[in-house]
């Protein structure tokens, strides 16, 4: 009795650390905010056939971030830790959403665009 065997799919896999940085969002009247994403990126691509791109956050940071006034820098030192915290641990819970922080949702929200955006960039091939 004879097996057939199915013929092994040629893949190419492609790791690389890339740093990706969202967009400048206005933060209400406080000013802007960016995100900005280290991250490893694997793109696998079987032979004749579609991209799968897998990434993982390696680090957050903001380089531009409300601090303009005593209040925004207060608020923004308690706030973007607790962010940076939480974007981290996001990836690690599927379909999990990021908390607004008391008292600084506009930071929250402003953080949430720059960084949906950062991770569109990331995920493309």
């Amino acid at each position: 009795m004879r097996t057939a065997k199915t013929p092994a799919v040629a893949k190419k896999k492609v790791v690389s650390n890339i740093t990706v940085t969202g967009p400048n969002v206005k933060c209400h009247q406080w000013g802007f905010m960016t995100v900005q994403l280290n991250v490893t990126k694997t793109v696998v691509t079987p032979t004749g056939g579609k991209p799968v791109v897998t990434i993982k956050i390696t680090g957050v940071s903001w380089p531009i971030y409300p601090d303009h006034t005593p209040k925004s820098k207060y608020i923004n030192a308690q706030a973007l830790p607790l962010l940076q915290q939480e974007t981290m641990a996001l990836q690690a819970s599927a379909g999990a959403k990021l908390q607004n922080i008391s008292g600084a949702t506009h930071t929250t929200v402003s953080w949430r665009i720059s960084l949906q955006a950062a991770l569109a960039k990331a995920e493309t091939p």
